[in-house]
């Protein structure tokens, strides 16, 4: 991926320097920011934090700008105190994060230095929300198509017309100079009466805001905030106390893209090696199936040679094992799939219906009355119930992309008869997460923007587009399923024919779109076009979906790893238990553990609640992948924790509790479980090990999302706002919820998804 930054791409760029030794407090920027971005007035409250009669307390939709009032110590004055002013609005970052987090662009850093936004683009994610380490961007919440509002830096000030007219006169070329520099700054610096505020070229800025702190040993502190605070900014800040003090937040030093853009980085190479690495997977297992059928065929050929009354003698000679021949290796089992004959309307489902009912009609309420009056999302928590709904399902949802892995790629053939139900699982859970992904965003309407706009390392573009491709591929996969039932054989050789093309399209597509490179694109078109090749349909050979197992295993990979990335732009919200800039990876483990270990709950329910087979030498057999995928999840965040040297604490403090339950109930609990041969062959005990399971990986996005958060709220960022699902949040959580378990159920009885009975029955 070309990681060229745009911030980057100017030599020069402009800057505000802020001296709070100078403001007097009049609040003539704030008045000037109203007044030339025509925002409204709010209504004048009494504040309870601690900045005394500061109003308004926050930066908002209609706030770009405050003077934000703080109290230090100073013996020289009056009572030992003395009122500091901060102007406060939008810092400018040289490498922004809220625009490395847009999918769409929208957020952009200009040559000139502001950051501005595109509400024509916007899809409304608001994940610059959370991505900014100042607390600036908030929400429109009371509108019906919420818009991101921020200071933009009066970029639309800042551009020198090329002719002005004065009286019907046209200024002169050093009149318009004059013009430009009186007029083309943002309004606030051109409003201060008391020279608190100055703008120009950033290193001019610089420079001289270190030639006052060189002139003025005792006046300032000898550190311009903002020079290299979050990688730099665009708004350099002078003081005479701690910035602290004046509520300027520690952010560090470090760009806060620059984890975000490596883990994207590796996504096209990783595309190629995952799919190259499977490819010769499935090659070398189908090399040693022709061996052994090589190996085999001489006796074979002997045994239709012998008569059929053979001497004793003779038949003595065979070996036992040739009695029966064994299939090949790489044959399909003999499984065949019924679908259920079950009644539909049981009390069960009538009870879905009704809460689907509900889902709906709260979906309606979401879009006719608006995010603000239906959630209790805030410009403290732009996200909430919904988006860790989304990152759960999709987490347990995985074991759709791992049984094609385990049954094509590696020959897992075993696993065969839970491969339908585990498809057709993962693509309702995806469908649904679609339809909370919509409802969650407050612009929906305009998502054809990413088609149309490449950021350069947005982890949100990058899961946008894989997911919405994987789901076409889970599509795929389960089309034989209604070609099978209906009998259509022409169309079934068509997806035969076909498919295999379609993924190295699709996977091409992907590459390209996540690096804009020819290059990479190239080389994902030869490597998948060439699987697709050599992987194809021949007459006389039953084929297998390989090249769609492929691209599952290779889309999820790609996109459960960076739902991790999503948070590598918040190492100051979430704590250090759960941040880590090897996250991705962990989500990515954590999905696997999670997706087996539903596998197992879902054939136990299908067991108990229909009256089925327990087959418990295939859960068994589940279990020990679940076994080895949890193991190797959990020394590898364990691992991570003790590398870093925070395995002590993150188990002390006030989140110490809840990184405690998901590590030992939802971890080590359930590995102890799962290590023990006899509780994998008893089905109600490998249920309670795989219940554990899921529950750790459920309470880990929780806490990623939610608990775990150590959220400031906007700012100036002293009074963070609460958050409590509304009935809404809820509502529509549970109505997807019940119809995805509707939709299953109903699946399974018009379809052939469920492998038929066997005698048995336990």
């Amino acid at each position: 991926m070309n990681h060229a930054t745009p911030e980057k791409a100017a030599a020069k760029r402009s800057a505000k320097l802020i001296d709070t030794t100078k403001c007097v407090g009049c609040r003539s920027c704030q008045v000037a920011c109203k007044s030339w971005n025509g925002l409204p007035g709010e209504k004048t409250e009494l504040p309870t934090g601690p900045r005394g009669m500061q109003n308004p307390a926050a930066l908002s939709a209609s706030t770009f700008s405050i003077l934000q009032s703080s109290e230090v110590e100073d013996p020289r004055a009056p009572g030992g105190l003395r009122l500091v002013f901060t102007k406060r609005g939008c810092m400018h970052c040289e490498e922004p994060a809220c625009a490395a987090a847009c999918p769409v662009t929208a957020m952009h850093k200009t040559p000139e230095g502001p950051v501005v936004y595109d509400d024509a683009k916007c899809v409304g994610c608001r994940y610059c929300m959370w991505a900014c380490p100042f607390g600036v961007p908030t929400a429109e919440w009371s509108s019906l198509a919420p818009k991101i509002r921020k200071c933009t830096g009066c970029h639309d000030r800042l551009e020198t017309p090329a002719s002005v007219e004065r009286n019907g006169v046209l200024l002169t070329s050093e009149e318009l100079t004059r013009y430009a520099a009186a007029q083309a700054v943002p309004a606030c610096v051109k409003s201060c009466p008391a020279g608190a505020l100055s703008y120009g070229d950033r290193d001019a800025m610089l420079a001289e805001a270190h030639r006052r702190i060189a002139e003025s040993p005792g006046k300032y502190v000898a550190h311009v905030y903002g020079e290299k605070e979050a990688g730099g900014t665009d708004t350099l800040y002078l003081a005479s106390v701690p910035f602290g003090e004046l509520g300027l937040p520690d952010v560090g030093l470090k760009s806060y893209p620059a984890p975000s853009r490596i883990a994207l980085g590796a996504v096209p190479p990783a595309v190629l090696g995952v799919g190259a690495v499977l490819g010769g997977a499935y090659a070398l297992s189908q090399r040693r199936t022709a061996v052994a059928r090589e190996e085999t065929a001489p006796a074979q050929a002997e045994r239709k040679t012998l008569p059929r009354t053979a001497p004793a003698t003779v038949q003595s000679l065979r070996p036992k094992q040739d009695a029966t021949p064994a299939p090949a290796a790489h044959a399909e089992p003999h499984v065949e799939f019924e679908p259920l004959a079950r009644p539909l309307w049981t009390p069960v489902n009538l009870l879905l219906a009704g809460v689907m009912g509900l889902g709906a009609m709260s979906f309606a309420a979401r879009f006719a009355l608006g995010l603000g009056r239906t959630t209790s999302l805030s410009d403290t928590h732009a996200w909430g119930l919904w988006i860790v709904f989304d990152l759960i399902w999709i987490a347990i949802a995985a074991g759709a992309f791992a049984s094609a892995g385990l049954i094509y790629c590696l020959r897992r053939t075993d696993l065969y008869s839970v491969g339908r139900t585990a498809v057709l699982l993962g693509l309702l859970s995806y469908s649904f997460v679609t339809v909370t992904l919509v409802a969650d965003l407050g612009l929906p309407w305009h998502a054809w923007q990413l088609a149309f706009n490449a950021p350069s390392h947005s982890a949100m573009f990058e899961v946008s587009w894989c997911v919405g491709l994987y789901v076409t591929v889970l599509m795929l996969e389960f089309l034989p399923v209604p070609l099978e039932r209906w009998g259509l054989v022409r169309w079934t050789e068509l997806w035969r024919r076909y498919a295999p093309w379609y993924v190295a399209g699709v996977l091409t597509l992907f590459v390209y779109l996540v690096s804009r490179s020819v290059l990479y694109a190239g080389a994902a078109a030869a490597l998948f076009s060439g699987l697709a090749y050599a992987f194809r349909a021949r007459p006389g050979v039953r084929p297998e979906p390989i090249m769609l197992a492929i691209a599952a295993v290779t889309l999820s990979t790609m996109h459960q790893s960076s739902l991790g990335s999503l948070f590598l732009l918040m190492p100051d919200k979430l704590a250090a238990q759960w941040w880590s800039p090897v996250m991705p990876i962990s989500f990515f483990l954590s999905s696997i553990s999670a997706g087996t270990a539903l596998l197992i709950l879902v054939e136990l329910w299908i067991a108990r609640a229909w009256n089925r087979q327990v087959r418990p030498a295939q859960l068994a057999a589940i279990g020990r992948i679940a076994f080895a995928a949890l193991f190797v999840a959990l020394a590898f965040r364990l691992g991570d924790l003790a590398f870093r040297g925070l395995i002590g604490s993150a188990f002390t403090g006030p989140k110490g509790g809840l990184f405690t339950a998901e590590v030992v109930v939802g971890g080590l609990v359930p590995l102890l479980l799962l290590a023990i041969r006899k509780v994998r062959e008893t089905p109600w005990l490998l249920g309670v090990a795989a219940f554990l399971s899921c529950a750790g990986v459920v309470l880990h996005r929780v806490d990623v999302v939610l608990l775990g958060m150590q959220l400031r709220g906007i700012a100036p960022a002293f009074v963070p706002q609460a958050y409590a699902p509304s009935f809404v949040e809820w509502s529509i959580s549970a109505g997807v919820i019940a119809a995805a378990i509707f939709l299953f159920g109903l699946g399974v009885r018009l379809l052939p998804v469920l492998p038929k009975e066997g005698a048995a029955r336990s």
